[in-house]
């Protein structure tokens, strides 16, 4: 059995998605063959980014089938929602979801626009690009104007999940993908913000370049900016260094 929503815009691509879960692992072009796996398909005019997430465990099947929203759902939906509040995002075009005979959810599956574009974030942090001053200050531009008071909070919000178009002389479009672990609240506040940029990236040098950017925007002391970013992705490595000793002690 399946459950399959479409947007009502792209209704005529149905008869193609009802056969994904057939045909993912035979056809289209690989993007990333990892845990999640991406392909992109051309179908009829459409060119289409379509997401297998991993075959849920046995209590996530029950999770997903009887509790909460699949990550396929959850994707589709805040897509839509940031498209909503004029935050790119590549078109959401459907989901779909496969459940077995016992009515446990086995896989998912999101569908999305294929997006062309220039870079990813992590791109431009890791090498000499051109405009990349200009491209920092807009991608933090982007973060404390565009997401921040929107209450637009990316749990996974590291450098690889940032697209990055050229729209034109010296002006560039941001893009977030991998959504599905997004959260909607309130507005996001200074030291809040800085909780949040210090997962863009693990280096210090990545860090302190952007923490510059923000200072200015939030016209606050540059250095101090940057140790307050510093000092929190330092606390953050280490409680995930001694959670995963404590985890493996666990497992021991």
């Amino acid at each position: 059995m399946k459950k399959i929503i479409i947007d009502e815009a792209h209704a005529e691509v149905r008869p193609f998605i009802e056969s994904i879960h057939e045909s993912f692992q035979t056809s289209g072009e690989w993007i990333r063959d990892a845990r999640n796996q991406i392909k992109r398909y051309q179908h009829e005019g459409y060119d289409l980014c379509i997401k297998s997430f991993r075959k849920a465990t046995l209590l996530n099947r029950v999770i997903y089938s009887f509790v909460r929203k699949s990550k396929a759902q959850r994707s589709f939906e805040i897509a839509q929602h940031l498209l909503k509040e004029n935050i790119s995002t590549p078109e959401p075009i459907a989901y779909v979801e496969v459940y077995n005979r016992w009515h446990y959810m086995t896989h998912s599956y999101y569908i999305c626009k294929y997006e062309d574009v220039d870079f990813r974030l992590s791109e431009v942090l890791a090498n000499d690009v051109p405009d990349k001053q200009l491209i920092l200050n807009g991608f933090v531009n982007f973060t404390v104007n565009g997401l921040y008071p929107k209450g637009v909070k990316h749990k996974d919000f590291n450098s690889t999940n940032v697209l990055i178009r050229k729209l034109g002389r010296l002006h560039y479009e941001y893009m977030l993908v991998d959504l599905n672990r997004i959260k909607i609240g309130k507005p996001i506040m200074f030291h809040k913000g800085l909780r949040v940029l210090q997962k863009i990236s693990g280096s210090p040098i990545y860090l302190t370049e952007l923490a510059r950017h923000y200072a200015n925007y939030k016209n606050k002391d540059e250095n101090e900016t940057i140790y307050e970013l510093l000092f929190v992705k330092y606390l953050t490595s280490l409680r995930r260094r001694y959670s995963k000793r404590f985890l493996h002690a666990l497992k021991l």
